[in-house]
């Protein structure tokens, strides 16, 4: 999913600093879309190529208007409204909060994915759930800037989907991002339960949510289990000390709310099982990889 980042700011400023190395123009980005889409030929069936417009301040209407011209048939993914300062600068700038003009300006489906959407009035909120968009929540992330709490009661009410991500990177942990989500709610509204539409199982409300709303997200079709879908599954184990005195429908709660990741033993991806006894199957090269790129960069600042 490559990014077009152009502008340092709503007003075309240039950018400066550490933003240089994200620097791309409409035509360098389009290269790079076309060059991964040349790169999957050869990959499985499953992988999908996407695009990432960053932000409405890192881009500018125009070009906005001309990448999704070019690549229509993919998901879309763009930080929205993520901080209090931002919604000001798109407002004094385009003359509009960011989530109201994106509904306005585009044609915003549920091909697209709106990053973090954390400062929304009562309208935006039920005017982006009825959009059919996902709200890609980096609840991690959102805490440790200080962002602010999604409107999620309020969304999921207006039948919102939502998916999880990491943004920031500094901590990727599915169990932590669902946990924070569900905690940032209860600190707002001071009430238990949230995120569940009445009496049911929050954990199961929280990871099926985001299981459907984030391979809606990329465009695929899994996020349950279901005759037709890819089969991505996940394993976990029931007698970890933080599982093993719960029943098979309370596991997916304590899942959420007190198990780590370490707990997951398996993973298939569209049936191949990448992860096998807590191990990817790759995780030696993967982490050189990560280790030299890092190196690399480092340089390079």
């Amino acid at each position: 999913m490559p990014v077009l980042y152009t502008y340092g700011g709503a007003d075309g400023r240039a950018l400066e600093g550490g933003q240089l190395r994200f620097s791309n123009s409409v035509d360098t980005f389009s290269d790079i879309v076309a060059r991964s889409n040349t790169a999957i030929a050869g990959a499985h069936a499953d992988t999908r190529v996407g695009i990432a417009p960053h932000s409405l301040r890192a881009t500018s209407p125009a070009d906005l208007a001309d990448v999704l011209a070019r690549h229509s048939d993919c998901p879309i993914h763009i930080h929205i409204a993520e901080q209090v300062k931002e919604v000001e600068e798109i407002k004094s700038t385009l003359g509009a909060r960011p989530i109201e003009w994106l509904l306005d300006n585009a044609q915003v489906d549920a091909t697209w994915c709106l990053v973090h959407a954390t400062h929304m009035t009562a309208y935006e909120t039920a005017d982006m759930a009825k959009s059919g968009a996902v709200a890609g929540l980096c609840p991690i992330t959102e805490a440790n800037l200080g962002d602010g709490a999604f409107n999620g009661f309020e969304y999921l009410a207006a039948q919102g989907t939502f998916g999880i991500g990491s943004d920031s990177n500094v901590n990727i942990s599915l169990t932590e991002e669902l946990r924070t989500l569900e905690y940032s709610q209860r600190l707002k509204h001071q009430e238990r339960n949230v995120l569940v539409d009445g009496a049911g199982s929050t954990g199961r409300a929280l990871y099926t949510g985001a299981a459907k709303g984030g391979a809606q997200a990329i465009g695929r079709n899994s996020g349950e289990i279901q005759i037709g879908a890819l089969a991505d599954l996940v394993a976990i184990d029931s007698q970890d000390a933080t599982l093993c005195a719960l029943s098979d429908d309370q596991l997916l709660d304590g899942l959420v709310f007190a198990a780590k990741d370490s707990v997951v033993t398996d993973v298939w991806s569209a049936g191949r099982h990448q992860v096998q006894g807590r191990h990817h199957i790759h995780a030696d090269e993967i982490t050189g990889n990560y280790k030299a790129a890092i190196r690399d960069l480092l340089k390079d600042l």
